[in-house]
């Protein structure tokens, strides 16, 4: 899908190394660690004949280091970095002829401060949480079982939740509703009028109003609950296993796909199954890489007071992680303040 994937990631990561090593250099600190993985520090005691210690503790001598243990060094710091070859890429765009242990005393200098080692595992984790939102639906696509097993260890997929395939029917009884809405671009419509009447409520309308502003837009079916094929997301809710029957369907456009689809689930935050519901969404969207959008929405004020559609994403694995580890309602209200966002 990203055959450059890796190669960029070690890319950066030497950008990363080279950068705290001018930084030092700049600082004038560099010299003082490049001295200390050169040199190592050999203590002594020296005690009296009652066995006191009488100089405490001084160090006595002060031996060069060999190639040879710069090269564990070495081994061991690209270990640290994941044994992906940072340091002799490092080595080979950074190279000193006049000094050939120079690129590897860099890579063990950043590897053992621990603050460039927490740089990058959050550098890491957001370009994980990328690499992923943008191409998991692509991975369905993919005909190897090798590279789907590959990134099924990758993103740690457990047991299928989804116990079926959805597949839609070719035709359905269409509603049509007293006092509804008549739509076109719903999925299913009658094949006369070439309409469907549909009696939403205000929030389900306005997140279909939405919808159809968006550029990729195709169509959308509203997902009924309970029928033989409707779309149903399994969720637990004090112990037990409870379905829910996400509202709407939304397909659109993909460049590489032709079509996507998204679930989309307007929910009022006041009911007590928002926790269980939203950890059932980032649990399917987990185990469903080729869906687009996974989103429970809900009503919130923008910066300017007004009311509108605040929508969290399951599509996200950066989402999908907060929501997995979330205990109760509350937290599920703190992640929507921080990752819930507004359409455009």
């Amino acid at each position: 899908l990203y055959a450059k994937a890796s190669k960029d990631v070690v890319d950066d990561v030497v950008q990363m190394v080279h950068v705290h090593t001018e930084a030092l250099k700049a600082n004038e600190k560099y010299q003082e660690y490049a001295d200390q993985v050169r040199q190592f520090k050999l203590s002594t005691q020296i005690f009296d004949v009652f066995g006191e210690t009488v100089d405490n503790y001084s160090v006595h001598d002060l031996f060069t280091t060999t190639d040879t243990d710069i090269d564990r060094q070495f081994r061991l710091a690209e270990t640290k970095l994941g044994n992906e070859g940072v340091g002799n890429e490092y080595g080979r765009q950074y190279f000193d002829v006049n000094d050939p242990n120079a690129f590897k005393i860099d890579v063990i200098i950043f590897a053992s401060d621990s603050e460039c080692i927490g740089n990058l595992k959050t550098y890491a984790e957001a370009k994980f949480h990328a690499l992923n939102d943008e191409y998991r639906r692509y991975i369905a696509t993919i005909d190897s079982e090798r590279i789907r097993r590959q990134y099924d260890s990758i993103v740690s997929d457990g047991d299928i939740v989804s116990k079926h395939n959805f597949r839609l029917p070719e035709t359905i009884q269409v509603p049509h509703e007293n006092g509804g809405k008549e739509y076109r671009d719903h999925l299913f419509v009658d094949g006369n009028s070439g309409m469907v009447t549909l009696n939403l409520n205000n929030w389900e309308e306005g997140v279909i109003a939405e919808e159809e502003q968006r550029l990729d837009f195709v169509c959308w079916l509203r997902n009924p609950p309970r029928k033989t094929w409707s779309l149903c997301i399994p969720y637990e809710i004090d112990g037990e296993t409870k379905p829910t029957y996400p509202d709407f369907i939304v397909v659109r456009r993909d460049s590489r796909l032709g079509y996507v689809i998204d679930i989309l689930e307007p929910h009022n935050p006041a009911f007590t199954d928002n926790l269980g519901k939203a950890k059932g969404f980032a649990e399917y969207a987990r185990q469903n890489p080729s869906i687009g959008r996974i989103q429970l929405i809900r009503m919130s004020k923008d910066v300017s007071g007004q009311n509108r559609f605040k929508r969290l994403d399951m599509s996200k694995s950066a989402v999908r992680d907060k929501v997995s580890h979330a205990m109760t309602n509350d937290e599920i209200d703190h992640i929507f303040d921080a990752d819930g966002f507004f359409m455009d």
